[in-house]
């Protein structure tokens, strides 16, 4: 009988049952792949060097402090985002606005830049110092809740140009169209990350300000390597989760085999919940906040070339584009290791882009690529390898990263039945999240929170006895 039994070894996971070995006690880590790590994922070359990054890839210092903690804890090192040059707008017709980063877009037309600062204020505005007025029950929340992001943009007056950029958002942010999330799930999603401005940036406090030499499934590799012995078990999806009438729960794997436990803490994505059969069923608030989280589509395509050609023409290397199929591009250049542009690709643009063949997909990034950062040049002689994220397959990821995100009319009532434990199991993940929500932050926080919520309840009960 084991104190308690943690479903998934991603970095919540991990970092709950490190937590609970830390008070002395017992815990069992049941993964289904065959590697830690949950969404973080380094693509290694051959000589083990880190190549690119499909999963999580930022951290930053001061706002994300468990993450900063833990990295000097493993003695890991960090590469600064570069911030240095233009960045590269990709307007309708193709044509391209540049300006240095930091500053804002000067678009032909005034009332495009306007509506653009407009839409991105707003946005900012009820992320940050207003979001008490969105957090609070009552008209501004259901309002909020009862309309898609779309809906939002529509309410706000502004041009077609501003709601694209608004689609930029959610695409790179949640993979999704603005259609497909609600207007409060997306403000909220931003104020879990410090607001809008701070989750989009590449600097200093930023959600995208350093990532990490030694690639950052070294934090989940760090962390398994300080569980106790035979303390993690690899290639053990898990089938059932039974809660018996004196408390205890029981876990089967799929190989039919059986652990028993104390508690449970459950470490997946919302989406793979349906994978698993819960006796008895998971109560319906929760079940219907649960079928109603899912994700959009969303790959990061990952580029590597022989030289960083875009900084040759003064930009930072990142650019947004209106037409897709990319939406945005990040510089994700490891120093010696390669010259590396990260492209995410998200909503109607990456549905569309999916259904290509994978030659046909590499020459549609590579000419967007040079449309965008080369002034059109071909740059296929400089092409020297492509890496695609593999999230949309993967069963144990829920079909999709880096967040489930969930329409209208279900966060405003929603949230707390998602979150509540039941009986004696404890959900946890960086969905579940108030802070730094669908990055590797969020993840450990909860992680963290499920298991103080057991070692508090395992010593209460002990202190009853």
């Amino acid at each position: 009988m084991y104190d308690a039994i943690v479903v998934g070894a991603g970095l919540a996971g991990l970092q709950a049952a490190l937590d609970l070995q830390r008070q002395g006690l017992s815990a069992l880590v049941l993964e289904a792949r065959d590697r830690v790590g949950g969404r973080t994922l380094t693509i290694r070359s051959s000589d083990g060097k880190p190549k690119a990054e499909a999963g999580a890839a930022w951290i930053n210092d001061t706002n994300q402090s468990e993450m900063w903690k833990l990295a000097k804890e493993l003695g890991l090192h960090t590469y600064t985002q570069n911030t240095s040059g233009n960045v590269v707008v990709q307007d309708f017709d193709g044509s391209l606005v540049k300006f240095p980063y930091g500053e804002i877009p000067e678009y032909p037309s005034a009332q495009d830049t306007e509506s653009c600062v407009a839409i991105r204020d707003l946005v900012e505005k009820l992320s940050n110092q207003d979001f008490a007025s969105v957090s609070s029950a009552g008209s501004v929340r259901s309002h909020l809740d009862s309309i898609s992001f779309e809906k939002f943009l529509e309410e706000q007056n502004l041009t077609p140009k501003a709601r694209a950029t608004a689609g930029i958002w959610t695409h790179a942010m949640l993979g999704v169209d603005p259609s497909e999330t609600s207007a409060l799930y997306f403000i909220e999603y931003c104020a879990a990350g410090g607001g809008l401005m701070t989750m989009r940036s590449d600097c200093k406090d930023g959600g995208q300000y350093l990532r990490i030499r030694e690639g950052t499934q070294a934090f989940s590799l760090g962390m398994a390597a300080k569980l106790k012995p035979e303390s993690l078990k690899l290639k053990s999806p898990v089938a059932s989760i039974t809660q018996k009438p004196d408390g205890t729960v029981s876990v089967s794997t799929k190989a039919a085999q059986i652990y028993q436990a104390r508690k449970v803490i459950i470490s997946i994505p919302t989406p793979v919940y349906k994978t698993i059969t819960f006796s008895p069923p998971l109560p319906a608030a929760k079940k219907a906040v649960v079928n109603r989280t899912r994700y959009g589509f969303y790959t990061k395509y990952m580029v590597i070339f022989s030289k960083p050609f875009w900084t040759e023409k003064g930009s930072c290397g990142l650019a947004q584009s209106f037409t897709g199929p990319v939406s945005v591009i990040r510089d994700t250049s490891l120093g010696d290791h390669g010259y590396t542009l990260t492209c995410f690709i998200g909503g109607q643009f990456g549905r569309k882009w999916a259904s290509l063949e994978p030659a046909a997909k590499q020459s549609s990034v590579l000419k967007q690529i040079g449309d965008m950062l080369a002034d059109g040049a071909d740059i296929t002689s400089l092409f020297v390898e492509a890496v695609e994220s593999p999230w949309m397959d993967e069963e144990y990821s829920g079909w999709g990263c880096p967040c489930a995100s969930m329409p209208p009319g279900v966060l405003g009532d929603g949230w707390d039945a998602l979150c509540a434990p039941f009986g004696s199991l404890k959900f946890v993940g960086t969905e579940f999240s108030t802070v730094w929500r669908g990055y590797m932050e969020g993840a450990i926080r909860t992680g963290q929170r499920g298991a103080a919520e057991v070692i508090n309840e395992l010593k209460s009960a002990k202190a009853s006895l």
